[in-house]
């Protein structure tokens, strides 16, 4: 740090408990992400950290006797590589650490680096990989997004939300969208016994999660798109979200009702004023022509624009057609650092790979087509 600031202090833990009380401490005061919270990280870990073969590796930055950044960090190997990455990152949305706010407002690329460099070695790690960083967060470019960044391969979507639902709505689509919006409403609500559900009993949380899995295991077969909750150890995660006894849940399941049965679910994150859309599923029976997952999240919105603690949207990972006409793009990037030669290589081929995958859905043709062969496949199966 310039000036006359207290020495940064770098401590490496492999127990996440034992960085617990930092980690809370930030979480209340500071800036985070929800999905480097402790509740997020460890039921992660516990699960599908722990099938993937990955070691923990939790940093923790010290300045003046009090903690400023925790780094929630797992050590991924690979063709005897060592990759310091995001603990995990394969199944959050963005990654941004834990901050003291005062250090974030100050804190330099140089500063952030010296930090990353010193765990890299206290883990003993070739490479370290920060993937889908925003570019911008809590009003500064983000001292993660590091010199020779990638762009990460697809944005996350946000907006501020106004108190009144109306305001958004008209300000988001056209009378003729909006008409036809309600009139899908409408149908689903004449089809009988309509209801919105937002779970609180285990009973209704384990409706939504039934229904969830359900759905995106028969969207998979049919679209063949890659379904991350398909095992039960990535249900078992979810479970573990969805039925922690905190003051405020890491996960909630948001369900549509119809007819006698669940046609779509939303599971949601509320966090510092912000509702974070995670991931959704539909039925596809003789109600998705009336678009049940979209009218879900209108009456989320309209839940989320009435509650005076949220006043912004983060719409998720994706750039699907539907989240455009909600939210702004706000763009991640890749960083990386390599530590030791074999860490150089890697580097290589992962610039490669960010910047493949970012051109290949970025492209108004070739995503398109990559969705196609999908479907196709998924229909030979």
């Amino acid at each position: 740090m310039k000036g006359d600031a207290p020495v940064l202090q770098v401590s490496m833990f492999t127990q996440l408990s034992d960085a617990r009380a930092d980690w809370q401490h930030l979480k209340e005061t500071g800036c985070v992400n929800p999905y480097q919270s402790y509740e997020w990280a460890s039921a992660w870990y516990e699960t599908l950290g722990r099938e993937h073969g990955i070691d923990a590796v939790i940093g923790v930055v010290q300045q003046g006797g009090k903690p400023v950044l925790i780094l929630p960090m797992g050590i991924e190997s690979s063709a005897g590589i060592r990759t310091l990455c995001f603990l995990g990152h394969q199944n959050g949305n963005q990654n941004t650490g834990c901050w003291d706010a005062d250090f974030y407002a100050r804190a330099s690329r140089e500063d952030i680096e010296g930090i990353l460099v010193s765990l890299c070695r206290q883990a003993g790690t070739d490479l370290l990989a920060l993937h889908n960083v925003p570019e911008t967060w809590h009003g500064r470019p983000h001292p993660f997004v590091l010199q020779g960044a990638a762009p990460s391969p697809s944005p996350v979507f946000m907006r501020p939300l106004p108190a009144d639902f109306q305001v958004l709505f008209t300000d988001t689509h056209s009378k003729s969208a909006r008409k036809k919006l309600l009139r899908k409403e409408r149908l689903l609500r004449e089809a009988g016994d309509y209801r919105v559900v937002k779970a609180r009993t285990r009973e209704e949380i384990r409706q939504g999660l039934d229904a969830f899995v359900e759905q995106r295991t028969k969207r998979a077969a049919k679209a063949g798109i890659p379904n991350a909750f398909s095992t039960p150890v990535a249900i078992d995660f979810l479970s573990r979200l969805l039925n922690a006894e905190t003051e405020d849940r890491p996960l909630d399941v948001w369900f549509l009702e119809t007819a006698g049965a669940i046609r779509a679910t939303y599971l949601c994150i509320e966090q510092a004023g912000t509702i974070y859309s995670y991931s959704n599923s539909i039925s596809h029976d003789d109600m998705e022509a009336n678009s049940p997952g979209n009218i879900l999240f209108l009456e989320i919105l309209r839940y989320a624009c009435a509650d005076e603690r949220l006043n912004m949207l983060d719409f998720g990972l994706g750039a699907e057609p539907y989240k455009k006409a909600w939210a702004d793009p706000v763009a991640l990037k890749d960083s990386f650092i390599a530590v030791t030669w074999k860490g150089a290589l890697k580097k290589g081929l992962d610039r490669a790979r960010t910047h493949a995958k970012a051109a290949i859905r970025n492209s108004r043709y070739l995503w398109p087509l990559v969705r196609r062969v999908r479907k196709w496949k998924a229909g030979l199966g």
